[in-house]
């Protein structure tokens, strides 16, 4: 196996970009240098793909991504769904009896194509405007189209954990993708299956895929691919599921994992 039969796929926050949310110039040079040797290298993340063309400015991707944590693979050059898995109607039901017991928690849902904000808050502010897109304001009724995923923007996370416990919901799972954001996903959807549907679309079996992730959303993504690997900042729990551990994100984390693949499959002469 060479860099040729290898897909790359990497988390944004915490992994790919630093904390001035910007790529660091090793990891851009990488990854174009992973690509110009014929290697695949696709994004697996909770952002919408606006989010991700504008995080990646004019570094490109030659795969599909993986958007929603998983909900959601999508075509960034010809802008259309691969594929969609969507929430069960049940989790509009959930979201509202969430609203009602957080009032200062903001909502977000998302979809194949916009993001929706049901309620604001600084947090909520702060998203949009650290990733610089547009979002659409409406009422639960209001999004008439599949949800991908909804996100809950709150410092309540203890809370917000245990309230959703409670409801023991069902078709529906909970993540926490940071300390302000807690997620509701399809129940069978997440980086892992997302990288699952991305690898059989690209002709790639999952020892072929290599993924690297920092936080708790990236479990099933580190637990599903071949070749995994973590930057240094992440959480302990997430640097023992990886099979190497990488230099802090600021540092270029990503240039660090492409380097070792090179050394150990390099393309031959």
């Amino acid at each position: 196996m060479t860099v040729k039969d290898i897909l790359l796929v990497s988390d944004i926050d915490g992994t790919l970009i630093d904390s001035q949310y910007r790529i660091p110039e090793r990891n851009r040079e990488a990854i174009q240098r992973w690509m110009a040797q014929g290697g695949g290298f696709a994004i697996a993340t909770g952002r919408s793909w606006e989010s991700v063309e504008k995080c990646l400015g004019d570094l490109r991707v030659n795969r599909p991504c993986v958007l929603a944590n998983g909900g959601l693979v999508y075509d960034l050059e010809s802008h259309t769904p691969v594929s969609v898995q969507a929430l069960p109607q049940e989790a509009r039901a959930y979201t509202r009896k969430m609203m009602e017991q957080f009032p200062d928690a903001g909502i977000e849902v998302f979809t194949a194509s916009d993001v929706w904000i049901l309620r604001e808050n600084d947090i909520t502010r702060a998203h949009m405007a650290n990733e610089g897109i547009h979002c659409r304001f409406g009422t639960l009724e209001d999004v008439e189209e599949p949800w991908c995923k909804m996100l809950l923007a709150s410092l309540e996370q203890p809370a917000i954990k245990a309230f959703t416990e409670s409801l023991a919901p069902q078709g529906v799972r909970f993540v926490a993708s940071s300390d302000r954001y807690w997620e509701m996903l399809p129940e069978d959807a997440h980086k892992g299956t997302g990288i699952q549907r991305l690898a059989q679309v690209c002709g790639y079996s999952l020892e072929q895929v290599a993924a690297i992730g920092d936080y708790y959303n990236d479990m099933e993504m580190l637990r599903t691919a071949g070749i995994t690997a973590a930057p240094s900042n992440a959480p302990e729990e997430i640097r023992k599921m990886a099979g190497f551990v990488a230099g802090p994100c600021d540092e270029g984390a990503v240039a660090d994992f492409i380097e070792k693949l090179e050394a150990q499959y390099a393309v031959s002469s």
